[in-house]
């Protein structure tokens, strides 16, 4: 398999999990349980795949800080594949999204500033850990959530 075959693969995961995100967080189609755990984790999984094959379209041109976020999107997002825990007082999701809001904001600034990449993406994933932060720090933690 030739690179540009690779990326847009991951590309397509990338388009995959964010349209899964979507209809699972709007509840679009009616799935809970054990169900809405596995489609969950397809999302995460079709995510994952996703953000690599964005960071790999543009690596040659992304700085080690690049990579840095990138990494950490990556281990953020791979902690919060398979069912959602509190340990030891811990929320290990919300944790793993915040982890993910870092590590996106870190590779959309290195986008951004070395012009490399989708500025359109970078500017979603800012405002997104915007969104976030926003909703956490007024007390307003779902609201926050759904516009992220």
């Amino acid at each position: 398999m030739n690179d540009r075959l690779l990326v847009r693969l991951l590309g397509l995961s990338a388009v995959i999990g964010g349209f899964l995100r979507v209809v699972f967080s709007f509840d679009i189609v009616p799935v809970s349980g054990r169900e809405l755990e596995v489609m969950y984790d397809i999302t995460d999984v079709a995510l994952l795949f996703g953000l690599m094959g964005i960071y790999f379209a543009d690596s040659d041109k992304l700085s080690p800080i690049g990579f840095l976020g990138f990494v950490v999107a990556e281990t953020g997002i791979a902690s919060i594949v398979g069912p959602d825990t509190v340990a030891y007082g811990i929320d290990t999701y919300q944790i793993g999204v915040m982890v993910i809001s870092v590590g996106l904001s870190l590779l959309a600034v290195t986008m951004l500033v070395l012009r490399s990449g989708s500025s359109l993406a970078a500017l979603c994933w800012l405002g997104s850990t915007g969104a976030g932060a926003l909703g956490n720090y007024s007390g307003h933690i779902d609201m926050g959530f759904f516009v992220a």
